[in-house]
């Protein structure tokens, strides 16, 4: 794994697990603590309740802490914010992992003797039941689907495995 994270990775493993908006979130707390949903909303520009999914979201990874307090004046409760870069590297090991398992399986499936069929097109890729199902046509163009070599394919899962053996 890496050993020196940089705001590169950062901003890549955030966009890949929670989305290109929740980066615009993490760039406006990086140097902030105990940010208001309300002012994150002002600085990123950003509808406060798109701010407040991405939030929930980034703190299902551990990459926000939030603490709530509530406000003497109006009654509720306010959450307030900061941006916790120390999970990073935990959330990347779990990505990386969780790839590996998805690879992994597909690799399985593509080894286990199925007979696979691709539109000329590229529109889609089907096993032999749900090929006979549609006819051997293609359920989105209607062209004749011709058997698929996936021995392309079974190489690409392997490296892509060894990629992610080798960075683990």
């Amino acid at each position: 794994m890496v050993s020196r994270i940089t705001n590169t990775v950062v901003k890549n493993i955030i966009e890949e697990t929670v989305g290109t908006d929740a980066v615009k979130i993490a760039d406006y707390l990086k140097d902030r603590k105990n940010v208001s949903d309300f002012k994150i909303s002002e600085g990123t520009k950003l509808h406060i309740q798109m701010v407040r999914n991405l939030l929930y979201k980034m703190n299902a990874w551990n990459m926000v802490t939030y603490i709530r307090k509530k406000d003497r004046q109006k009654g509720w409760y306010i959450s307030y914010f900061t941006f916790n870069k120390a999970a990073i590297k935990d959330v990347m090991e779990k990505v990386r992992k969780e790839k590996l398992e998805k690879f992994q399986e597909r690799l399985e499936s593509e080894e286990a003797g199925k007979v696979f069929f691709i539109c000329s097109n590229l529109c889609s890729r089907l096993d032999m039941d749900t090929a006979l199902q549609f006819d051997f046509k293609c359920p989105e163009c209607g062209k004749l689907l011709n058997q698929q070599d996936n021995t392309k394919t079974k190489e690409h899962l392997k490296q892509k495995i060894k990629e992610l053996q080798v960075a683990g």
